[in-house]
């Protein structure tokens, strides 16, 4: 080839290397918005260990507006053998059949806090233990593990999107 050809080719070439990236379709962290999928801060993990915890502080005081305040409006809550419990007003009145029959004392621990941009999940366990408010009743243990998707909101804080739990321990006979 003569050598202005080889010139003309290799520019050809750079120019078709060049128009197909430039033109292929952009990695969805690339059409997304940088903060929009940035991974948790520690003041994020902090934040929905800080939300875990006025959970407990709730619970522990048999505050079920105090528990419902850590959800969303529209969140969802998944008990063990029973239905969803769907919005604030519902999973307030679910807490509340419970405090309103039981003293808790209840922990939770976070094995792992996971997330992107405004959505994360908290993977963990929990202990609790009911004293019935009822004379003569059996108190109850429980142990078991707990999953939560949960949305930042403008303030910074972390509110509970979906809540879902469930017993390691058998059925009762």
């Amino acid at each position: 080839m003569p050598r202005a050809s080889i010139g003309m080719f290799q520019l050809a070439v750079a120019v078709a290397v060049t128009l197909t990236v430039a033109c292929r379709p952009a990695a969805r962290e690339d059409r997304a918005a940088g903060a929009a999928l940035a991974p948790l801060t520690a003041a994020d993990q902090a934040a929905i260990r800080a939300t875990d915890t006025a959970f407990v502080t709730a619970a522990n005081a048999g505050d079920a507006a105090g528990l419902a305040a850590q959800y969303l409006a529209d969140a969802s809550l998944m008990p063990p053998n029973a239905a969803i419990v769907q919005g604030h007003d519902g999973i307030e009145k679910f807490w509340g059949g419970l405090t309103n029959s039981f003293g808790i004392n209840i922990t939770l621990t976070a094995e792992e806090v996971e997330g992107r941009g405004d959505l994360a999940y908290s993977r963990g366990r929990y202990i609790l233990d009911l004293a019935p408010k009822v004379k003569g009743a059996a108190p109850a243990h429980d142990e078991g593990k707990f999953l939560e998707i949960l949305r930042r909101q403008p303030d910074g804080t972390w509110r509970y999107a979906i809540d879902m739990y469930s017993s390691d321990l058998p059925t009762p006979k």
